[in-house]
């Protein structure tokens, strides 16, 4: 049976003393940078089938609670209450800050700060001076069956997003410091700090939003999908190109070659008498003109 040296047992006393002579403080944790809320859930079928054949703007669905109401969308094929996006969270549901573009503060009880690190310059080992990284669940799109729909929202921010105080009774010890997140979509978000296995309460921060992404998955297999936002992630099966001289039976947007040597594509419309601008009513000259193969009011593609 092993017994301690006497070195060791100075050694300890030496800490134990060290200890005693510690006055009580709190340190403050900030973990800055960006970030965001992010869900992943399910929707039926039926509802991915219908906001693609009436061309309805999903982004625009998330964030009005009145697009329902002006849009005539029965509560049936509403995937959840308009304006309401993050209430779709089945599969995920997470807030905080980008292990990939995110920066972790500790501050003494006198506001110095003793530690600041980006996440990036953070190896995870405990002997290395950094915190431990722990992923508490992931959740991605392929991993439901063919043919389900997926929904992913996520809000985009930058900021602080955790503040939270830690009281030690001894000095603060960076390998005690162990910070969780949650993996959707491949990011990692972390939310969770824990000190010396006791969770840290985070009493607020303050982002700004910066943009938002939305998003109906039909899942394909594992690694592919058709996503659907809004009408122009549908690629509609196009016509020939026909020359001028072959008009358009009806009046609207077409896909055209302008005349002259470079024969330059881009939009104009057909007023049924003549090509004027897609967004003016200057006349244009044009050599070919393209158009839908089908009609987008009676198909679903």
């Amino acid at each position: 049976m092993s017994t301690q040296t006497e070195a060791e047992k100075l050694a300890e006393q030496e800490k134990l003393v060290e200890l005693l002579k510690f006055t009580p403080r709190t340190y403050k944790i900030y973990m800055w940078g960006y970030g965001g809320e992010k869900v992943m859930g399910t929707v039926d079928r039926e509802i991915y089938d219908y906001f693609r054949s009436r061309r309805l703007d999903l982004s625009d669905y998330a964030w009005n609670s009145d697009y329902a109401e002006d849009h005539n969308i029965p509560e049936e094929m509403q995937p959840f209450p308009p304006g309401s996006w993050y209430e779709c969270d089945g599969m995920a549901h997470v807030n905080g800050v980008s292990r990939n573009a995110g920066t972790l503060q500790i501050e003494d009880e006198e506001g110095n700060t003793i530690f600041e690190k980006s996440f990036d310059d953070l190896s995870g080992d405990p002997e290395d001076n950094s915190p431990e990284f722990d992923c508490f669940d992931e959740a991605w799109i392929g991993q439901k069956e063919p043919g389900t729909v997926v929904f992913l929202g996520c809000s985009n921010e930058k900021g602080t997003f955790f503040e939270g105080d830690i009281e030690l009774q001894e000095p603060f010890d960076i390998s005690k410091l162990k910070l969780i997140s949650e993996e959707v979509d491949g990011e990692e978000i972390i939310n969770t700090v824990i000190y010396d296995e006791e969770d840290i309460d985070n009493y607020g921060g303050s982002t700004d939003g910066k943009s938002s992404d939305f998003g109906f998955y039909l899942v394909k297999d594992s690694n592919s999908w058709d996503k659907y936002t809004n009408m122009d992630d549908i690629e509609y099966p196009m016509t020939d190109w026909f020359p001028k001289k072959t008009t358009p039976v009806r009046e609207g947007l077409y896909k055209v070659k302008l005349a002259g040597k470079n024969a330059w594509e881009t939009q104009a419309r057909w007023t049924g008498e003549k090509w004027i601008g897609a967004w003016n009513d200057d006349e244009v000259k044009i050599k070919e003109w393209q158009g839908l193969a089908v009609n987008p009011d009676e198909e679903n593609v």
